[in-house]
Parts: structure tokens; sequence; C-alpha cells
């Protein structure tokens, strides 16, 4: 499966929201928050193992 850069996924098992960053083959090269403030984590997922998140929009209005 083909994620596009700045797609945001999520591992089909739960977890936090992921950044995909890059892609080569079925690896898929995502960033996301750890629990800390400022706390930026990187990874490397199997393209199979994550889905498109579901992000609800917030009208601020």
């Amino acid at each position: 499966m083909e994620f596009e850069k700045g797609t945001i996924v999520q591992l089909k098992s739960g977890g936090p929201a992921m950044i995909v960053t890059g892609q080569t083959g079925d690896r898929v090269e995502c960033l996301w928050y750890g629990d800390v403030a400022d706390d930026v984590k990187t990874g490397t997922v199997p393209s199979f193992c994550l889905v498109e998140a579901e992000i609800e929009e917030v009208d601020d209005r």
C-alpha cells in the first residue's frame, strides 16, 4: 500500500496518529509525538500494518 508524504496514519492495532515522511517499497517512515512535550519520535513500519487515520475536524468558531 502506498501513502503520500504528509498523510496521517495509525497502526491497525491502534496507537498515536503518525505523519508519513517517506516510503521505500513497503516500508513507511513515520513521525509522531511522544508522551512528553517536544518528544518527537520516528520509525519505519511495514505498510500492511498501517491505515489512514480518521481525524475529526474541529470547528473553532
